[in-house]
């Protein structure tokens, strides 16, 4: 029986057959009955996709090719692509995804009931589910409160290979963490694709810092889907900085479903060369007294590109939501191009909702400035994208964190 999938999303042939998938499941037969049978489902699921006949809004404005699978068709090893800085103890689980199917597989049981963020990439979420050997796991007991960043250092595959890794993190209630996740390659050159899912559960009360670091190489895919549910009272605060892969596709869902919980999802994005960086939200309000505010800037060079597309969807019963969305790019090249689609989908009638975009060009009198008083076009145009991200980075508590963002933007410019 052959595979049906998306034309411009054909895998290689060995990702599609049977035979393929069957041996995969032969080498791990080690694993419990219900992962299997979670692998078997999400595998029918991905192989009875539709064809791609018809526009697709949530790949508006995106190059849908160049996120495809085709170039990437051999399965990477996923041993030593992640490392943790194994925070272990009996109130902090802090492990491989392998390492817990091998020796805690109860501790995933949940995971058979999550669900993708549902924004375009389906059969990178069905990948995920069935394909995915790496990422890690997180969980915690009610009421820890971690005195240090736990680590967690992914590795793109390389030689036009594919890795699929999928993390679950259950923050239970009223405890509070702090992540930093760095996306990196082996080498510079090496082509390769990441797609990493992301389940984020956030108990009552609990509340979850994130800071994500992307540099992979500029001939690399990135795909970053994700879903995150907020119970009552619970805070989610991230902080993205995308500065590498050729191409890239962000997926975020923040749902609120407890009463007065916080979602906060801000990103930046600094691209050069012919860099795509496709970013797709939505802050759903299900719940009443939520809050969310999210802020994606992009700054743009030479002939890359940005697309924005988000929606803030409330909900009937969500009343006294208080929504911000916004979206700013700026274009340090008369080539660069950002697409922008905000948008509100309100159902209830007590609610406190605004949207916005902007692009605009660098101030050329503001670069002038710089440049008469001996500073060089380089270092001039890094000063003002530094400024435009400061209004992020600056929110940040930690001084150690705030230097490492501000010394990666710069970084790049010396690269």
């Amino acid at each position: 029986m052959n595979s049906i999938i998306p034309s411009d999303l054909k895998l290689n042939a060995q990702f599609t057959s049977p035979k393929f998938f069957n041996s995969f499941l032969n080498k791990r037969s080690f694993e419990p009955g219900w992962l299997v049978d979670l692998r078997k489902d999400a595998w029918n699921k991905f192989k009875k996709l539709p064809e791609n006949k018809t526009k697709d809004e949530r790949w508006r404005f995106s190059p849908r090719s160049r996120l495809g699978h085709s170039k990437f068709g051999l399965m990477a090893e996923s041993k030593n692509k992640l490392t943790l800085n194994n925070e272990f103890s009996e109130e902090l689980y802090f492990e491989t995804l392998e390492h817990t199917i091998l020796n805690n597989p109860d501790l995933l049981k949940d995971f058979q009931s999550l669900t993708g963020p549902d924004l375009g990439s389906e059969e990178t979420f069905l990948l995920c589910r069935c394909l995915s050997e790496s990422g890690f796991v997180l969980k915690t007991e009610k009421g820890v409160k971690a005195q240090n960043s736990l680590i967690c250092n992914h590795i793109a595959p390389s030689n036009n290979e594919s890795l699929f890794q999928t993390n679950v993190l259950f923050i239970e209630p009223f405890s509070e963490l702090t992540i930093i996740e760095y996306f990196d390659s082996n080498d510079k050159i090496s082509p390769g694709m990441l797609s990493n899912l992301n389940h984020i559960i956030l108990n009552e009360g609990a509340k979850l810092n994130r800071v994500l670091i992307q540099r992979l190489n500029n001939n690399s895919t990135f795909k970053h889907l994700e879903k995150i549910e907020l119970q009552k009272d619970a805070q989610f605060n991230s902080i993205s900085l995308h500065l590498g892969s050729r191409q890239s596709r962000v997926e975020s869902n923040g749902v609120i479903l407890g009463n007065g919980a916080h979602f906060n999802n801000f990103s930046l994005s600094l691209g050069h060369n012919e860099q795509l960086f496709d970013q797709r939200t939505i802050q759903h309000h299900i719940a009443p007294n939520g809050r969310s505010n999210l802020l994606f800037k992009n700054a743009l060079l030479d002939k890359s590109k940005s697309v924005f597309s988000g929606l803030i969807k409330v909900e009937p019963g969500a009343q006294n939501t208080d929504s911000f969305q916004t979206n700013r790019n700026l274009l340090l090249s008369n080539d660069a191009e950002a697409d922008s689609l905000p948008g509100l989908e309100i159902l209830a009638n007590e609610v406190k909702c605004s949207h916005g975009a902007t692009t605009s060009k660098i101030d050329d009198q503001e670069l002038f400035y710089l440049q008469s008083r001996g500073i060089t076009k380089k270092l001039s145009e890094k000063l003002i994208v530094l400024g435009f991200f400061e209004e992020i980075i600056g929110q940040i508590k930690s001084d150690t964190i705030i230097q490492e963002l501000r010394n990666e933007v710069s970084n790049f410019f010396n690269s």
